[in-house]
């Protein structure tokens, strides 16, 4: 009977042991990938660089540059390129309307 006992305590320490061992790579991976966090908001984009490119062939420079600031500092995202093509690639970006129902964002 103590032989029992003595094998599950062992079985069980055992297992307690590759528990803890096992959820420390896990918690490696979550906190260092690429030398960031995966737990930490992304880096701040720089908004009015970003948003210059965007608006370096509108008609309307300025009030392109006003609205992409807004834009990008609600979203942190700012879509590639000048045209309306890629807008889905940040998706805040692309569904953000003005009180009257129009695409918000240049």
């Amino acid at each position: 009977m103590a032989f029992s006992r003595i094998s599950l305590v062992v079985l069980l320490l055992f297992i307690i042991t590759f528990h803890v061992v096992e959820s420390r790579s896990v918690l490696g991976d979550i906190v260092m990938n690429n030398g960031r966090s995966l737990l930490q908001y992304p880096p701040q984009l720089n908004c009015n660089s970003a948003c210059q490119t965007r608006c370096s062939r509108n008609w309307r420079y300025k009030m392109c540059l006003k609205m992409c600031g807004a834009c990008c500092s609600k979203c942190n995202c700012v879509p590639p390129g000048t045209g309306q093509d890629t807008r889905n690639v940040c998706p805040c970006y692309d569904q953000m309307r003005n009180p009257h129902g129009q695409l918000k964002c240049p």
